[in-house]
């Protein structure tokens, strides 16, 4: 069974949103650059926070995300 998954990549963030099960949803951020303070990267699902019923608005979601906590310098 394929897990959908849809993937956006900025140009300091990669950002890989998964359907792990159905309306549970889970944002991986893995930063481009070695030196940013969350360089190794962290995940948050739905439990924890992540918005949206599809991966799209879930992308959405998870790009605010980012650009609110870790604005571009």
């Amino acid at each position: 069974m394929e897990i959908p998954e849809a993937t956006r990549e900025l140009v300091d963030v990669t950002i890989r949103v998964r359907e792990t099960s159905p309306n549970f949803f889970e944002a991986n951020f893995a930063p481009t650059s070695p030196t940013h303070m969350a360089r190794q990267g962290f995940t948050v699902d739905t439990r924890r926070g992540a918005k949206g019923k599809s991966l799209a608005q879930v992308l959405e979601w998870a790009e605010g995300y980012w650009r609110q906590n870790y604005p571009a310098s």
